[in-house]
């Protein structure tokens, strides 16, 4: 039988991080900062199991096991609406659907906003399955320069991109503890994002996994915060801060996308998982969900500074790093006169791995340079010992030429 698939499906890709964290699954011993996984630990077991519990000896099965509407849980979208007023102060009239993880939220957007050919505009690294996404449709991802000193994408660099090409739909960015980054952009920076979508007039999808997870300083104000037009379409996950199986996310947009989104979903999946949706719902109800992320920023703040202390006792002409005030991930960059082979091939001999830069770059090149380290999954020990590694792996990658000279 010869197949024939379609276009779309032909120019795809299988996620990298998701091959790379398989394979680091199936191998022993490996100490592995690649994953952008929470660790066992961070599940709240116990209160998901009185939960279970209660749904299985006190509520109608017919809440939790039968169909349900597409837009999700009318409790949970209510909840969830609520504590979005609390946490970023987004109080305004639009509605959320709640997804399978903020990543259906992306795919279904695409979906209903872009025809085979029009373009979307990302960060020059960003999450892949975003860019999937964007080409699973037939449209294009195209790459905005970063600041990376500036924590931003380059205005200058946005504006020319939107002045000369009508195809753009919409911006996509993760302005917060950004992926793989790890980079916010400042509060100035957001507001001029905003003023030139509003003067070009395209939309911008705020996708924001890692928001939850401060850890130093004052949070910055949301996009969607500003959005005094519809024009922000704001995506956000429970993955991070509850467990990624549950496949929870949500979108809030206004509501003439928001019925298009509804549609779209309809075709996917008919709805999200309700049995975790109810269960999300008592947690946030009726027991300290609060509490719970209060708990884990605290668990995975200390984990962050022990990943910290290892890379300030490396030697700074040989790594640079930025220092992110929340999240997952910590982004390195290796002096220019390394050699990335030579640094990647010492890891993968001393059982550690990482992901590197141009796996989460949009046009696959340009980042060789980079690496992206997840501190959440690792244990303190593996924290120490991975970071001594990357240090032996630099010292390696030095090229003899180079070594002469210092």
């Amino acid at each position: 039988m010869a197949y024939r698939f379609a276009n779309r499906i032909k120019e795809l890709k299988t996620s990298p991080l998701r091959e790379n964290a398989s394979k680091n699954m199936e191998l022993k011993d490996v100490i592995s900062f690649a994953y952008g996984f929470p660790p066992v630990e961070a599940f709240p077991m116990e209160t998901l199991q009185k939960i279970s519990q209660k749904l299985y000896t006190e509520v109608d099965p017919e809440t939790f096991l039968q169909y349900g509407a597409s837009e999700g849980y009318p409790l949970l979208r209510k909840l969830v609406k609520e504590r979005l007023a609390t946490t970023a102060n987004l109080q305004n009239e639009e509605q959320v659907l709640i997804t399978s993880g903020s990543t259906q939220a992306m795919d279904i957007a695409v979906k209903v906003l872009c025809n085979e050919g029009d373009v979307v505009l990302c960060e020059e690294q960003t999450f892949s399955g975003a860019v999937n996404a964007i080409k699973g449709y037939g449209a294009i991802p195209i790459p905005i320069p970063m600041n990376v000193a500036e924590e931003s994408v380059d205005l200058e660099a946005l504006e020319e991109l939107l002045r000369f090409d009508q195809r753009i739909k919409f911006i996509y960015l993760i302005p917060t503890f950004q992926n793989p980054l790890g980079t916010s952009i400042p509060l100035e920076k957001r507001q001029a994002i905003y003023s030139l979508a509003q003067k070009y007039d395209v939309l911008i999808f705020e996708d924001d996994p890692y928001g939850d997870l401060l850890y130093y300083g004052e949070p910055i104000m949301k996009l969607k915060e500003m959005d005094t037009d519809g024009r922000v379409m704001y995506a956000g996950s429970f993955s991070k801060i509850l467990a990624p199986s549950a496949r929870l996310g949500f979108i809030m947009a206004p509501d003439e996308i928001m019925e298009k989104l509804a549609l779209a979903k309809q075709v996917s999946d008919s709805h999200t998982n309700f049995y975790w949706q109810v269960m999300l719902a008592e947690f946030m109800q009726n027991h300290q969900f609060e509490e719970h992320v209060s708990e884990l920023k605290l668990y995975y703040k200390g984990k962050f500074e022990a990943m910290i202390a290892g890379l300030e006792a490396l030697p700074e002409d040989k790594i640079q790093f930025i220092k992110p005030t929340g999240g997952y991930f910590i982004c390195c960059k290796m002096a220019d006169e390394l050699d990335p082979e030579t640094f990647y091939t010492a890891l993968d001999e001393a059982k550690v791995a990482v992901i590197p830069g141009n796996v989460m770059s949009v046009a696959q090149e340009g980042y060789e340079h980079y690496f992206r380290l997840n501190f959440t999954k690792p244990t303190l020990s593996e924290i120490v010992d991975g970071v001594k590694v990357i240090g032996e792996a630099l010292k390696q990658a030095t090229p003899a030429s180079y070594k002469q000279v210092i």
